[in-house]
């Protein structure tokens, strides 16, 4: 007796929806970043629940928490998005200078230049309401977005004559970087005083950093 061919099994059936590409998480990542972004600036930080702005991005809850683990998850890549067109900016600058000095004095006005054109970027970065010491540390500690920033220390060094000592350069880096935010601070936040010129202001200040004691 002729044998029968058993019965072709049929395939599993797969739950769910398919997986998106990597395309599609960026997407979407951008997407929800665009309308947190809008509602942080007109409405504040503090103000906006992941509700909220699950209602902004037309999704539920849940997927919000697919592309980001919490609502400062999603500030932490804004502040990393700011800090890349900063720097963007910058490496640009920087590439038309060849004088040591010179191309530090218009890295340092850039710098300062970026949030006086971008208010809405500063008080977001430096000003955000509800947000904790952890959470800042939580943002610095990730390491992109602070590497960045050995750009000026390095352009502070050839500046300065190469070679310096590494104490005394750290110190320097930290005080560059407390007057750039300190002039532009200032300019942003107590704008009814008649300040300076801000590329007069910054010129002082790297004349004085570079000064021999």
């Amino acid at each position: 007796m002729k044998k029968q061919p058993a019965a072709t099994q049929p395939k599993p059936r797969t739950r769910g929806r398919p997986a998106h590409s990597s395309a599609q998480i960026a997407d979407m990542r951008g997407h929800i970043s665009a309308c947190a972004l809008r509602l942080f600036l007109e409405e504040g930080y503090a103000a906006i629940s992941m509700r909220r702005l699950s209602q902004e991005a037309g999704c539920a809850v849940m997927t919000l928490y697919k592309y980001f683990e919490s609502k400062i998850d999603i500030l932490r890549s804004l502040w990393a998005d700011v800090f890349d067109e900063l720097f963007d900016e910058l490496e640009k600058i920087a590439a038309r200078e060849d004088a040591p000095e010179t191309r530090l004095n218009t890295i340092a006005l850039g710098y300062v230049s970026y949030w006086l054109k971008h208010r809405e970027h500063y008080f977001m970065v430096f000003m955000s309401g509800g947000i904790s010491q952890a959470d800042v540390v939580g943002f610095i500690s990730q390491g992109p977005s602070l590497a960045r920033f050995e750009m000026l220390r390095i352009n502070l060094d050839t500046a300065l004559g190469g070679g310096t000592d590494a104490e005394i350069l750290r110190l320097k880096t930290d005080l560059l970087l407390c007057m750039l935010n300190g002039i532009a601070h200032n300019l942003i936040t107590i704008n009814g005083y008649p300040w300076s010129d801000p590329a007069d202001l910054v010129h002082q200040a790297i004349s004085g950093l570079l000064a021999t004691d």
